[in-house]
């Protein structure tokens, strides 16, 4: 058990560093931007809770204000909560082509039990393919948008970091994004990739690399890339 007093004094002599990413994403894209950049603004794709697993949560508490999109309803009554000055939206991201083509609800498939107290999952998924693996068993139906339709309806048309959580989806949605409109200085993104090799090849960053960004840093599943200037 870690002694209290020894823990105290770690955490006020400043050199304690902590993080709310899941992997610490956070601290390693906090380290792309100037420390006294307090009015940055950030998109967050599945952002499952302003908290726990959050890469935005640090920006956030810097001043920073966003926009955060997530297809459970329980997330987004959080954010609201303890985000107020955010914009958040209820929706799962499903492909531009679907939507176009009428899919405006689609089924949330989701774990028997919530993975935290609050009722919301961090794996739920609109993938069928993603369902089926994991034994997905309940389901909600949701309103669904294409992230294009997103960015017009809210109009989000500068961001400084993007972050990617869609569980099965995020290679297809990067695809559609216009990174010749919305160019943030950081992307995170889910990568599966098995190996470093791989990950230098996979199609994600191929795509990424098409439009100027450059891989720097990687923490578990998650690929961090910089704009080039």
């Amino acid at each position: 058990m870690i002694n209290l007093t020894k823990l105290s004094r770690a955490i006020f002599s400043g050199s304690m560093k902590g993080h709310f990413g899941q992997w610490a994403e956070d601290v390693l894209v906090r380290k792309l931007f100037p420390k006294n950049k307090t009015n940055g603004t950030y998109l967050d794709l599945g952002s499952y809770h302003p908290f726990t697993h959050s890469n935005t949560a640090y920006f956030w508490m810097k001043g920073w204000t966003g926009f955060n999109v997530d297809a459970n309803p329980n997330t987004i009554e959080l954010f609201k909560k303890v985000r107020p000055g955010d914009c958040n939206i209820w929706s799962a991201i499903v492909p531009k082509l679907d939507y176009e083509n009428g899919l405006h609800e689609i089924s949330l498939l989701l774990p028997d039990h919530a993975d935290h107290i609050s009722g919301v999952v961090a794996t739920g998924t609109v993938s069928n393919a993603v369902g089926i693996q994991r034994g997905f068993d309940r389901s909600k139906i949701v309103p669904a948008k294409s992230i294009s339709q997103i960015i017009t309806e809210y109009k989000i048309d500068a961001i400084d970091y993007l972050n990617l959580d869609i569980e099965g989806l995020d290679e297809i949605i990067l695809n559609e994004i216009d990174f010749t409109k919305m160019q943030p200085t950081v992307v995170s993104v889910e990568d599966y990739s098995n190996s470093l090799p791989e990950l230098s090849l996979s199609r994600i960053t191929k795509l990424m690399e098409s439009n100027k960004y450059e891989l720097v840093a990687r923490a578990g599943p998650t690929s961090i890339f910089l704009k080039n200037k």
